[in-house]
């Protein structure tokens, strides 16, 4: 590469391109380059306005040139769609590089899953760079399909698309130094490498904990003083705007001319219609613009900074020798990525792909293995006492912990509609133990069926919230028999369905196929009055043990701040 770029710089050898006519957006020295030629040789930069010939010239007709946007922390599996689906529905909206951490498949099929996700997201217009999942399993709360041990991370440092210790979720076992989870930490802080963090709630004395461990970064912050007291402790800070969870907004405050060095955007779960209607990097960006963040820092935050903190050589920003990823668009105003340049050839233009790439489909195992079910395993005893309750907060990762009389029929206790109380259950799917969490669940505004994934993270055992056992029951069952994905059933109904055969995670199917049918869930969760944003997605957090206040797992239910699992009922 560097050989090329000196022949191309000293005449030897003429520029594949030239892009022509544009406003450089440099991140570097804070500035605009205005009517620039930026020079490409074998999809790097060679030079800014430095006169070298071209075999083609691209006049860009007055955009704004920007390197190309960075998703700093990502869960493809989340999108419901494999690695090159994403690819085509993320890269026209400007993101050119994903930083994923593969916690998902990783925690149903361990290293296979791992390098399932390095095998399939080679050869795409995407960068994609992976952290090594730091929790498979996340807790000891949940059972889940496979366990990353320091000894099996080793082989994953020899990749270079491996770059470092994904985040670090059981904050608790770090403070209490953890064997396991402490020889993970010492394995990528000894070689030099990243190592993200998870720590909702996290302050004071046990921050400086956790921060000294060596943990960097961290996305779950959800208000601006919690954002600035771990930037001032040493962190990155990355602002989520995912389908659920949309911290962006309420974290801006926080970022200042002074500190914006150390903030970086991040989606972390995002369905794919969300990525398509609303965007991705370009709407987080949009969003930082509109609230008033000067243009340079917000490009700055979107790029440079997560190629800054991952250690990524040659990306975030346009210079000599940099990779020649770029976006171009007209104006900071109404942000709108026209053109899209990857590898210093354009790939996309006004939102769509005008190249296609081949894929190769991977063989991958069936991962849904249950026992045998009968309606009866969905019954939950009256024992004439209150319960605990797990309340929804509507866009937030956070629940309350509720306590509530449950009705009850025939010594049985059944969903309260009057006050929006919904039985909920996490069957363990990986080992086919037959271990049933029974719990109920407040805020979802589910009037009739039930509704039921394989996706409940982080252990993505198979999760169901609904009114009646009956339609429970169904959800179940046809669950298992699609290998696993999304369902709402009425009965003994099948409303609708969408299957996810790769790990219960990830369509084999088309991106538009798989936005379709998830639109067509929207249109029957309006028409049956579900009031929480992206239900289904809102559900699959309902069993994630590490993030306050009261969770369920296939263990049962879970009091995360006082990190212990508790009883569903309340003496």
């Amino acid at each position: 590469m560097n050989r090329d770029i000196i022949d191309a710089a000293t005449g030897k050898a003429p520029c594949d391109v030239n892009y022509t006519n544009c406003t450089v957006v440099d991140v570097l020295s804070g500035r605009f380059l205005e009517n620039s030629t930026v020079s490409v040789r074998g999809g790097y930069v060679v030079g800014i306005n430095d006169g070298f010939a071209a075999k083609e010239t691209v006049d860009l007709e007055g955009l704004f040139l920007a390197p190309g946007l960075i998703d700093a922390h990502v869960h493809i599996e989340s999108s419901l769609l494999t690695p090159a689906e994403y690819a085509r529905v993320v890269v026209p909206r400007g993101t050119t590089t994903v930083i994923a951490d593969p916690h998902e498949i990783a925690n149903v099929m361990g290293y296979d899953g791992m390098r399932y996700m390095l095998n399939v997201s080679q050869n795409i217009p995407l960068d994609v760079y992976f952290m090594v999942p730091s929790c498979v399993p996340a807790t000891d709360f949940d059972t889940a399909g496979a366990a990353l041990y320091a000894s099996d991370m080793h082989q994953f440092l020899q990749d270079p698309r491996v770059l470092g210790l994904g985040e670090v979720m059981n904050y608790p076992g770090v403070l209490a130094q953890d064997p396991q989870l402490m020889d993970k930490i010492a394995l990528f802080r000894s070689s030099g490498r990243p190592i993200d963090g998870h720590s909702p709630g996290l302050r004071g004395a046990n921050l400086s904990a956790y921060v000294a461990a060596g943990i960097g970064s961290d996305h779950e912050c959800t208000t601006p003083e919690e954002a600035l007291e771990k930037v001032a402790k040493g962190m990155y800070i990355m602002l989520r705007e995912g389908s659920t969870a949309k911290d962006l907004r309420v974290l801006l405050p926080a970022l200042r001319r002074e500190n914006a060095a150390r903030f970086m955007l991040c989606s972390d779960d995002r369905h794919c219609n969300d990525l398509r209607d609303e965007g991705h990097m370009d709407f987080s960006l949009r969003l930082m613009l509109e609230a008033g963040i000067d243009p340079i820092d917000a490009i700055r935050v979107a790029s440079s900074n997560a190629a800054r903190w991952f250690g990524i050589p040659g990306q975030g920003a346009i210079a000599p020798g940099y990779k020649a990823d770029f976006i171009a668009f007209p104006s900071f105003k109404h942000f709108e990525t026209r053109v899209v340049i990857k590898k210093g050839s354009i790939v996309a233009r006004n939102g769509a792909l005008i190249q296609d790439f081949p894929t190769a489909p991977t063989a991958i195992r069936d991962s849904v293995n249950i026992k045998w079910l009968t309606k009866e395993d969905f019954a939950i005893p009256d024992k004439g006492r209150p319960v605990r309750v797990i309340e929804v907060h509507r866009e937030s990762l956070l629940t309350g912990h509720g306590i509530a009389q449950i009705p009850a029929e025939d010594g049985f206790l059944v969903s309260d509609l009057k006050h929006d109380i919904l039985k909920i259950f996490v069957i363990e799917r990986h080992t086919g133990s037959g271990n049933i969490g029974k719990g109920f669940v407040q805020g979802l505004g589910l009037t009739r069926g039930a509704i039921g994934s394989t996706i409940s993270h982080d252990s993505h055992n198979m999760i169901i919230a609904g009114v009646d056992d009956v339609s429970i029951f169904k959800a179940a069952r046809h669950l298992n028999k699609i290998r696993g994905g999304l369902v709402y059933a009425v009965g003994d109904t099948i409303l609708l369905d969408l299957p996810l055969p790769v790990a219960g995670l990830m369509s084999d199917k088309s991106a538009d196929f798989v936005i379709e049918r998830l639109s067509d869930f929207e249109r029957l969760f309006r028409e049956a009055g579900l009031t929480a944003t992206s239900p289904l997605m809102t559900l699959s957090f309902m069993a994630l043990p590490v993030i306050p206040s009261l969770k369920i797992t296939d263990r049962g239910l879970v009091d995360v701040d006082k990190f212990e699992k508790v009883s569903l009922y309340v003496d």
